[in-house]
């Protein structure tokens, strides 16, 4: 093999590589920034092809961040033209303060055939009483 094929099949391979690595934050319609989501909820959004996205919801108490909770990440791919409305589930947290303030954080994002996980999209939303 000539030093030229080498180095030709290294720039495709790296290119490759490149191509495989990048991949693009979800955009998120809805819900929006401090929406009151119940037991159950929407979300729709979209991305610039089709993907494998994993939504995620996790119960956070306001006055320590601790997250009390998570819903494991449903996996879905979005149509494809990239665009998404899938049903969640929100975590169910049985505390006996019920003055202890409650939200959830949706966060959204892709993973490839490898299984690595892109840039996440996050909103910040209140749990209906």
């Amino acid at each position: 093999m000539s030093r030229v094929q080498l180095a030709v099949m290294l720039v495709a391979l790296l290119g490759a590589a490149g191509t495989a690595l990048a991949m693009d934050q979800p955009t998120i319609n809805a819900p929006v920034e401090g929406a009151v989501l119940g037991p159950n909820y929407d979300i729709s959004g979209s991305m610039p092809y089709r993907a494998l996205l994993v939504v995620m919801t996790d119960c956070i108490r306001v006055d320590t961040g601790e997250v009390l909770r998570s819903v494991p990440g449903i996996r879905h791919y979005t149509n494809q033209d990239g665009s998404f409305a899938f049903r969640c589930a929100s975590p169910r947290v049985s505390l006996g303060d019920r003055d202890v303030v409650l939200k959830y954080r949706v966060r959204c994002f892709e993973v490839n055939a490898a299984g690595e996980k892109g840039p996440e999209a996050v909103v910040n939303c209140q749990m209906a009483n």
